[in-house]
């Protein structure tokens, strides 16, 4: 019995020996989360931490000055003594159950959905530094324990040096030892690309990974190697009018000639021109709108280019229409996507957006555009572009 051995395939964006690429991460548009950013989203979590724990925090301190009262120490206790103790050693266990729900909490969104309520807060994403998924909840639990361990060995410091660590990444990502250990990335989702938003990733990497096209090859040069000097032959200017016979002089040479050409009269009157053939009328360009889900609706004639602020390039006409839109979800590039309206009909084209345009058909099944083709949008259809939707909309139907 023979075993075939299959290697795994290799990760994209990663070298032979497993480690990431971080300038295949930035041409995807990953942007590292700023320090300032992550350090506002630790103390929204630290602050939520403190809010839990002040039933224990309370609890605590009442039990403290219950135990500390004169007369607690008489054995046996009175009853009075031991209802005293009651209520703050209920404050310390709901507090401390409290805490711990929310370590649980944390740790499994960390893990599972790559964020904590300050990073969701903040638009952070904590995703593995090769595959851009989310990090994995026992990495996120290793990271934790390397965490407690720093802060039972050096409290405060310990902790305050792994956070830290990430202002001297060797590859400037701002990755802290802890990041390592649990072979975690935070990027910044509100000012680069969202790696959990998978439509947008597969554009990207497809995008990044594409062949560039193939150059033409320049045709060879059709001029003389050898200079011009006395022997070089140089044609005058020919006429265009071609080769003209004289006409037959007698009547048995164009009847030999196969031809029946009479001079015309001395003094006739030249023969009119054909009058010139009717140009065809030009087909009027239908009059659409794009109606937005908002009820939005724009009017749209020519070029149309839609985006977070529309900029015409150089194959656009100059009188293409710029049409700035606002996505509450920041899925819109800066120009995403363009409509064309004349006589052939209505297209669309995605404009290599980050998270591409895709058309929705009367059936309800949505296709992905690709990016720089025109695609004509059938009737009933809609076009979704970033977290926005819009239908055209023909004037008078």
């Amino acid at each position: 019995m023979s075993i075939t051995m299959q290697s795994a395939e290799p990760i994209p964006g990663t070298g032979a020996d497993g480690r990431p690429d971080p300038a295949y991460a930035a041409a995807l548009g990953l942007v590292p989360a700023p320090s300032a950013r992550r350090s506002a989203a630790f103390a929204i979590d630290a602050a939520v931490w403190m809010l839990v724990a002040v039933p224990a925090v309370n609890g605590w301190i009442q039990l403290a000055l219950a135990v500390s009262a004169p007369g607690i120490e008489t054995v046996p206790a009175t009853a009075a003594d031991v209802g005293a103790l009651v209520g703050p050693l209920v404050l310390v266990g709901v507090g401390q159950l409290l805490v711990g729900v929310l370590g649980i909490v944390q740790l499994a969104l960390h893990g599972r959905k790559g964020v904590t309520i300050g990073k969701a807060s903040l638009g952070l994403r904590s995703v593995n530094v090769a595959t851009f998924e989310r990090p994995g909840f026992w990495r996120v639990v290793l990271r934790a324990l390397v965490l407690w361990l720093a802060q039972g060995v050096l409290p405060l410091v310990g902790p305050a040096i792994c956070f830290g660590s990430g202002l001297w990444d060797p590859e400037g990502r701002g990755r802290s030892w802890l990041d390592r250990i649990g072979r975690c990335w935070v990027v910044d989702a509100r000012r680069g690309l969202d790696p959990f938003d998978a439509r947008a990733l597969r554009h990207a990497r497809r995008q990044v990974e594409s062949e560039p096209l193939a150059q033409r090859a320049s045709l060879p040069s059709l001029a003389s190697e050898r200079g011009v000097d006395e022997r070089t032959f140089i044609p005058a200017a020919r006429s265009s009018s071609g080769v003209v016979a004289a006409p037959p002089t007698s009547h048995a040479e164009a009847e030999a000639a196969g031809a029946g050409w009479t001079p015309p009269p001395l003094g006739a009157p030249p023969a009119p021109a054909p009058e010139p053939a009717p140009a065809p009328e030009p087909v009027p360009a239908p009059a659409v709108t794009l109606v937005f889900a908002d009820g939005a609706r724009i009017a749209a004639s020519g070029t149309t280019l839609l985006g977070r602020g529309p900029a015409r390039g150089e194959a656009d006409p100059v009188d293409a229409a710029l049409v700035p839109l606002v996505d509450p979800s920041m899925g819109l590039s800066k120009t995403h996507a363009a409509v064309e309206v004349d006589a052939r009909g209505i297209r669309v084209t995605d404009r290599w957006s980050s998270n591409g345009t895709s058309l929705i058909d009367a059936a309800g099944v949505e296709r992905d555009l690709e990016p720089g083709v025109p695609e004509a949008v059938p009737p009933g259809s809609a076009v979704r572009l970033g977290g926005l939707e819009f239908r055209v909309e023909a004037v008078g139907a």
